[in-house]
């Protein structure tokens, strides 16, 4: 989508090209070393007029358009203009115009701009073969001052909200060198807090000595506001961060990563990551995020195969924190189960998995544990296997591994656990937070993160003591957080 341009004229932003060859700022009424003729003289002196103000002599070549037409070029935003041409759908330029009282009025800039406008519309327009729609916008005619800032600011609000043609998601670009520095600012602050980082600034270079010889100013940008949105942008940042949002802290900075794409280095990667994460891509977040582990015995966690087990109960903290309890629930329970399959695989060549299957579990797992004899007696469905339903997962475990007949956090698991997912798996409604810890005999989170913990760790051999501790996710967010927070432009 092509851009609008925004641009405040002031005195400066006009050459003309005397006699001799050479160009001369029409609006520069300064002498030069305190005797020697200034730009403005010299355009007067060519055109043989006696003295007047900047108002008056851009009045005067106005209505001699036609004669001056080549004469005449924007110094200050002309360059962009023509770099820039096939990239804009609209100029708004905005100069002032005050009552005759006023006592500077002799400056202003309304001919100034409607002079910009004749060189869009007869130079630049046929010159790029763009058809740029050019409009002026005066200040002042209804006593607004340019000097007092509350007074632009309410000015600003009306034209972005009255005048200003602005399709959604269109960007605007801001050129605010010209005119008095309290229209410039509000200008800048209003147009941030109508459209945010839809706003994009230029900046231009004096360059005198290419002015003179016919060349404007060189610019550069676009950039974002960054002085002015970072802070508020970084605290939204880090406030989603604090609700695990990574979708929406990597839209929220995408514009700052395409302005300060070295600045941010590996922002951009550790928010994929954790979209991934959260999407329960924990192979793919991994990849993204293992430059970032602090450790090689970290990265080499993902080589074995419980570590997910530890990553989706975390998920299910988080989600608890984000007062998300149904996903809660469900990412709790899932953690325990999933882990018990990979251990069953792990542990038993009797246990064959098969892709969106039902597992099962071969006869010849009696030769190591006879007791379960009595599953395959009750079911010969499919002859010399049997499924690994709950029942038959909670006989295995006793049996393998004693300490979880008597564990408290299994029974837990087998019991009030598994018949509160049963229940949000198959019925329609939600879960209160109470309704989650009780489904697990737990007081409060800490609680319910500790059981999670000592289950995952008699199926994998671990000894940690938190799910912060051994959670790989859990890391690279901490990095992540602090890596915004430390940020500066």
């Amino acid at each position: 989508m092509k851009s609008i341009v925004v641009a405040t004229i002031g005195t400066r932003d006009l050459m003309f090209q005397i006699a001799s060859g050479k160009w001369f700022n029409i609006g520069d009424d300064r002498m030069q070393d305190g005797d020697i003729i200034g730009e403005q003289a010299e355009v007067l002196s060519d055109l043989g007029l006696s003295s007047m103000g900047y108002r008056e002599l851009t009045q005067y070549l106005l209505e001699s358009s036609s004669s001056y037409l080549e004469r005449i070029k924007p110094v200050i935003i002309g360059k962009l203009l023509r770099d820039r041409a096939s990239e804009i759908e609209r100029i708004y330029l905005i100069g002032t115009d005050q009552a005759e009282e006023v006592q500077q009025r002799n400056k202003d800039t309304i001919y100034g701009c409607k002079l910009i406008q004749n060189w869009v519309e007869n130079v630049l327009n046929p010159e790029t073969k763009n058809e740029i729609i050019t409009e002026v916008i005066s200040l002042g005619s209804q006593g607004t001052n340019p000097s007092n800032f509350e007074e632009m600011f309410q000015w600003w609000q009306k034209v972005w909200r009255d005048r200003l043609l602005v399709q959604e998601e269109q960007p605007i670009w801001l050129c605010l060198k010209g005119g008095v520095g309290q229209s410039a600012e509000a200008g800048r602050i209003s147009g941030l807090s109508r459209y945010g980082d839809r706003i994009q600034f230029f900046e231009f270079q004096p360059t005198p000595r290419k002015n003179q010889v016919g060349t404007p100013s060189d610019y550069s940008g676009p950039f974002l506001g960054t002085n002015y949105l970072w802070d508020r942008t970084q605290q939204q940042a880090l406030k989603l961060l604090t609700r695990y949002d990574y979708a929406g802290v990597l839209e929220l900075l995408e514009p700052y990563f395409k302005q300060n794409p070295s600045g941010f280095k590996a922002v951009p990667t550790y928010l994929n990551a954790g979209v991934a994460w959260n999407q329960g891509e924990f192979q793919t977040f991994f990849n993204l995020a293992k430059s970032t582990l602090s450790t090689p015995q970290r990265r080499k966690q993902a080589q074995e195969w419980w570590w997910m087990g530890y990553e989706q109960a975390y998920m299910a903290i988080v989600r608890l924190k984000q007062q998300n309890t149904t996903e809660a629930m469900l990412h709790s329970y899932r953690a325990i189960e999933a882990t018990i399959m990979q251990w069953v695989a792990q542990e038993f060549s009797a246990v064959r998995v098969i892709p969106h299957e039902f597992p099962t579990l071969n006869r010849s797992i009696l030769n190591r544990y006879p007791k379960l004899e009595t599953f395959f007696d009750a079911d010969r469905v499919r002859g010399e296997t049997i499924k690994l339903t709950q029942w038959v997962l909670e006989a295995l475990l006793n049996e393998a591994i004693p300490e979880i007949a008597d564990s408290q956090d299994f029974k837990s698991f087998w019991s009030s656990a598994n018949t509160m997912r049963n229940i949000l798996s198959h019925q329609l409604g939600g879960l209160s937070q109470t309704s989650l810890f009780d489904a697990w005999e737990v007081a409060n989170i800490e609680q319910l993160e500790s059981r999670l913990v000592r289950c995952l760790n008699v199926l994998s051999g671990q000894s940690c003591s938190s799910l912060t501790q051994i959670s790989l996710f859990a890391e690279t967010h901490h990095l992540t957080k602090k890596t915004i927070e430390n940020f500066q432009f």
